[in-house]
């Protein structure tokens, strides 16, 4: 996130800097992330992913997020723990963001749990790319926005919170990484990628109580089969099962053979088996570990595939679905095919 950031917003401001023609008035620090003004101000750069800069940041009085969608509701609480404490100075946080799904947090936070006193100090302000001056021109760029539908066109274009019209799973919710079960049984479901990511989540299903837990484990680019494997060393996943795409049956054997997951198997893909995967997984609640947001970014934008004049149909939108993917795996592979009536034990 930190390494984001430097391309995005601490680039910006360096960007503004020289536009204006005011760089004799700051120093810009490129290697700390910081720009420091000639009367004595500061700005800090620093990702959320970064815990510790953000705890040793002291005398902060104001803060803008970006892209704040992106955090969770736990990475909000410990930045606006660094405003406390009494100062002279006016003290606010600035959160910028497209307002995606109502599942979002800051919706939650923001629009539903907010007390009549609460609200006293909040301000809210909606903009569309009406308001965007850097897009005045670009009419291609505005028939492109005026002519999304649904909820593309209730996020991007009307720039309103957004309810995915036909989402595959709506029975789902984040949880403390330390609500995860503690078990030896786990299972870990395998998407394998390069310029896609490897997706890798480890899985338990509680069938008594009909829930589902889920913990990413792994969500990268360009990274082969060897550099996945080394950097899963360690993890102890070559002793537990693992469910992957049977459409790699090389990068499976090498798994194998070359570094010991002693349990790795393809997943069973027959016909009707992602619709029935998907049947099966309705009937469970889903609970995602608050550290996954790569699982809870899919899962927000995973819908049903529509026909031509606009109708669900039963199988899931392609996109960004390699975490769903290998989700799916394992309850249709293991739970559904096999029948697997609690925690699954590997033989």
């Amino acid at each position: 996130m930190a390494r984001t950031l430097r391309r995005s917003v601490f680039q910006l401001f360096q960007d503004l800097i020289i536009r204006w023609g005011l760089e004799n008035y700051f120093v810009i620090n490129k290697s700390d992330m910081d720009i420091k003004y000639y009367n004595g101000n500061r700005l800090y750069f620093a990702g959320v992913d970064d815990p510790e800069k953000l705890k040793s940041i002291e005398g902060i009085t104001s803060m803008w997020i970006e892209e704040a969608t992106e955090l969770s509701l736990n990475d909000f609480n410990e930045i606006d723990r660094r405003l406390r404490g009494k100062t002279k100075n006016y003290k606010q946080v600035i959160l910028t963001y497209n307002p995606i799904l109502k599942a979002n947090w800051t919706f939650l936070r923001f629009f539903t749990d907010m007390s009549e006193e609460d609200l006293k100090d909040i301000t809210k302000l909606r903009t569309t790319y009406k308001d965007n001056s850097f897009i005045k021109n670009d009419y291609a760029y505005k028939k492109l926005l005026e002519g999304y539908t649904g909820n593309m066109r209730t996020v991007y274009t009307l720039g309103q919170y957004g309810q995915l019209e036909n989402a595959i799973y709506t029975n789902w919710r984040m949880i403390s990484d330390s609500e995860f079960p503690t078990t030896d049984e786990p299972v870990y479901g395998l998407d394998f990628g390069y310029i896609a990511p490897q997706a890798c989540l480890k899985v338990v299903v509680d069938m008594e109580k009909r829930k589902i837990y889920l913990h990413e484990e792994f969500y990268k680019t360009r990274y082969t089969t060897k550099m996945f494997a080394e950097e899963m060393e360690g993890t102890g996943i070559e002793t537990k099962r693992v469910i992957a795409d049977s459409e790699a049956p090389d990068k499976i054997e090498e798994l194998s053979n070359d570094y010991g997951w002693n349990y790795i198997e393809g997943a069973n893909k027959g016909k009707g088996s992602v619709v029935a995967g998907i049947d099966f997984i309705n009937q469970f609640e889903i609970l995602i570990t608050e550290s996954s947001q790569n699982i809870k970014k899919e899962i927000e934008g995973y819908e049903r595939k529509k026909d031509r004049d606009g109708i669900a149909k039963e199988e899931p939108n392609k996109g960004v679905d390699h975490l769903m993917d290998a989700f799916r795996y394992v309850l249709y592979t293991i739970f559904y095919t096999e029948g697997i009536p609690y925690f699954y034990t590997p033989k």
